[in-house]
């Protein structure tokens, strides 16, 4: 049985722009490839107390996604579900996984890493989040986040995922 796989598309672009877009992010760190500072005190200070606003992009937990997919499809070969029963609770699973992992970010970023979430798309995983450099780069190190992309990313993301759900509004 194959599943939508819309949002898993975008999730894949999505990523891989965000490959590009981290190319120079050891810029931001104020060292040289071999990890020394070479920066000047007044320099690093800037980039680590400077806050910016990134759009962060998180996903669910694929182990547990694939776990409620093949219990779906389960239930789905036993004549319990129908086709469209089944996508539904599929989409349903994608959701609520969707949902804690942005619950667990935000729970993250927030006690941890100073940084703020001024919004989210729960839909898309995107969240515009707002913080210091350094913490927003630390942000990689969160198992579920998949990308820091541009401020201006965020709007593109809400634009298209209003587009793909007439009607929806966040």
């Amino acid at each position: 049985m194959e599943f939508e796989s819309t949002r898993r598309r975008f999730m894949e672009l999505a990523g891989t722009s965000a490959t590009v877009s981290l190319a120079g992010c050891n810029a931001l760190q104020g060292g040289d490839s071999d990890g020394t500072n070479t920066e000047t005190g007044s320099q690093s200070q800037n980039a680590d107390g400077e806050p910016a606003t990134v759009t962060v992009v998180v996903e669910p937990d694929q182990t547990q996604l694939r776990e409620r997919q093949q219990e779906i499809q389960s239930e789905l070969q036993a004549g319990n579900l129908t086709q469209s029963e089944a996508q539904a609770e599929y989409r349903t699973a994608q959701e609520t996984l969707a949902e804690d992992a942005i619950n667990s970010f935000e729970e993250r970023a927030t006690s941890e890493l100073d940084l703020t979430v001024d919004d989210s798309v729960s839909q898309a995983g995107a969240l515009l989040v707002t913080g210091p450099p350094a913490g927003l780069i630390d942000t990689l190190s969160i198992e579920s986040v998949t990308g820091i992309l541009s401020q201006t990313t965020f709007k593109q993301i809400r634009s298209q995922v209003r587009t793909e759900t007439p009607g929806a509004t966040e």
